[in-house]
């Protein structure tokens, strides 16, 4: 049976990145009736920020003592245990001044975590701990255009950095919906969505 993890990190109801991934998510149920679906919204559900206390029992291996490790703790264990269950990943991801929102950050520093998604080697590198074969589709929300070989290319650091994350977890069939120019004026917003609705009918044609 499969499992598709959606994660949104858009607070906001008209987000085109989560509208977007909803539909994604709502077709490959149709087509995977007996499939999974498990859904966060990071930025709604305050994912908590990595503090000190929270160091010392996700990275550094100690027990917990209080009830902030305790919780951050196994809320790590839960998105991790999602995380390594799911065969495709679906992420809403608004542009944010050039990156990813904090929220989503810090869902990924709770499932990074050493010995549990992946592992330090001798020699100095690391190698994942996650199964192989898994996929991800991110819809990506942006204001402006940010595609390869224009000026602004370089001003898009959500694309590098989540095939960065990604790839460290032998994650490399990723593709990414841009939903650009959003916050443009005339017809610029809509021609932008509907370039990003005929690639997501294209995925699950």
């Amino acid at each position: 049976m499969s499992t598709l993890l959606h994660i949104d990190s858009s607070p906001r109801s008209a987000s085109a990145s989560s509208r977007l991934a909803t539909t994604f998510v709502n077709r490959w149920k149709k087509q995977n009736p007996s499939g999974t679906v498990i859904h966060h919204n990071t930025t709604n559900e305050q994912v908590p920020f990595v503090d000190e206390p929270a160091l010392a029992v996700l990275y550094g291996g100690l027990a917990p003592a209080t009830d902030d490790q305790k919780h951050i703790l196994a809320l790590s264990e839960q998105f991790i245990e999602e995380f390594l269950a799911a065969d495709v990943l679906v992420l809403g991801v608004p542009m944010w001044n050039f990156g990813i929102p904090a929220s989503l950050k810090a869902w990924i520093d709770l499932v990074s975590r050493p010995g549990r998604t992946f592992k330090y080697v001798e020699g100095g590198g690391v190698a994942p701990l996650v199964p192989a074969g898994k996929k991800a589709v991110v819809f990506l929300s942006s204001g402006g255009a940010y595609q390869p070989g224009t000026p602004y290319e370089t001003y898009n650091q959500v694309d590098p950095y989540l095939r960065t994350i990604f790839a460290f977890f032998a994650i490399v069939d990723v593709t990414f919906v841009r939903i650009e120019n959003q916050n443009r004026s005339g017809v610029a917003p809509a021609e932008g969505l509907a370039v990003a609705e005929a690639q997501l009918a294209a995925l699950l044609a």
